[in-house]
């Protein structure tokens, strides 16, 4: 058996997909039931910083184009063997190979009217389609499962739950220092993350203006690795860090107050994990993915509104107890994931797929 990967995402600044894959494919120590691993790029990978098992042979099929387009025109052409891992939600139209694709949550069928018209009419049927016609698909989450069921009618019993973790990166610190890169030594909140339809960053700015009326202390708001598109992000109050090195990343999650998170809706949330892997406290929605992914160690709202927001940060911001609570729960939580489980069980789905079609 043979195993082919669609590596698009794995090049430029790794965001949520990127870092997913980069975490799997790294750690495949051995190819397992399969005689070959080919990892399919769009790009020279030689100065991308990846480091790939000796398990793992790369093969550049070279192309700009965006990813659907390249894996529609290059990417399905080329790849001939038995398995081919997608992970980034969609598989070719038409391949030789029987396909898993990773389908991290469904929000953009639950919640259509908060992304573009593009994804509403386009990518949403794409999605449920490529996950309807994968031989397995995995996801992040027993209520991501739920979803993608219910809402994109695709079989209970072709699915995978295998659960990410925080990065390798994310480890507590004694005492961070952050003064030489957000400018202050102010107790701060923290959102990690771009601005996408489910998350409402213009809800999380307002929420926290109030704060600051409601209570005159001296947090400021620290906004990291987004794309602000057209947010008002001046002022004193508001500080804004572009993509940041591993080192920095940590050292925000380490001496934020806490991470707040206003999605909409969610499944699972890599910031929110790796948050807790260094203790920080956690607001975020209250849906069935944040509890299962947080073990409950959160302080939940119940809807995203600013004025939910703005109780619980002041409820945080005020409570040293409440926030000793969430931080040893939140580690004790952190513990249970394992990007070497998380490889290991990746594997193991596409070894399945493989060997249960030849059984068929």
């Amino acid at each position: 058996m043979t195993l082919g990967v669609n590596g698009w995402r794995i090049g430029g600044r790794r965001t949520g997909v990127g870092r997913y894959l980069l975490n799997v494919v790294s750690r495949w120590r051995t190819s397992g039931p399969f005689s070959s691993i080919r990892f399919y790029a769009p790009g020279d990978l030689s100065n991308s910083g990846v480091e790939f098992p000796d398990c793992v042979n790369t093969c550049v099929l070279r192309s700009a184009w965006p990813m659907l387009v390249w894996e529609n025109l290059r990417l399905s052409f080329s790849a001939r063997e038995d398995v081919l891992f997608c992970p980034s939600y969609s598989r070719p139209l038409f391949t030789r190979s029987l396909t898993v694709v990773t389908t991290h949550d469904a929000v953009q069928q639950i919640y259509p009217e908060l992304f573009p018209l593009s994804v509403r009419l386009f990518y949403n049927r794409l999605y449920g389609w490529s996950a309807r016609h994968a031989t397995l698909v995995i996801t992040d989450s027993e209520a991501g499962r739920d979803d993608i069921v219910r809402y994109w009618r695709v079989p209970r019993d072709k699915i995978r739950v295998i659960y990410l973790a925080p990065a390798e990166f994310v480890r507590p610190l004694a005492n961070p220092q952050v003064q030489d890169l957000i400018g202050t030594c102010a107790p701060f909140f923290l959102f990690v993350g771009k601005v996408s339809g489910r998350r409402n960053l213009p809800c999380l700015l307002e929420a926290f203006a109030q704060f600051k009326r409601d209570t005159g202390a001296p947090h400021i708001l620290v906004l990291a690795g987004l794309n602000p598109r057209n947010l008002n992000l001046t002022g004193d109050c508001v500080r804004y860090c572009e993509y940041l090195a591993d080192d920095q990343l940590n050292l925000l999650y380490n001496a934020a107050q806490a991470l707040v998170m206003p999605s909409v809706y969610e499944t699972v949330s890599l910031p929110v994990m790796e948050a807790q892997a260094v203790g920080t406290p956690v607001i975020c929605i209250d849906t069935g993915g944040m509890r299962e992914i947080t073990g409950g160690a959160a302080l939940f709202v119940r809807k995203l509104e600013p004025n939910l927001l703005t109780a619980a940060m002041i409820e945080l911001a005020g409570n040293t107890e409440l926030r000793l609570r969430l931080r040893a729960a939140s580690l004790e939580n952190a513990a249970r994931f394992s990007w070497d489980r998380c490889a290991a069980e990746t594997l193991s789905v596409l070894a399945e797929a493989a060997q249960g079609s030849r059984r068929g």
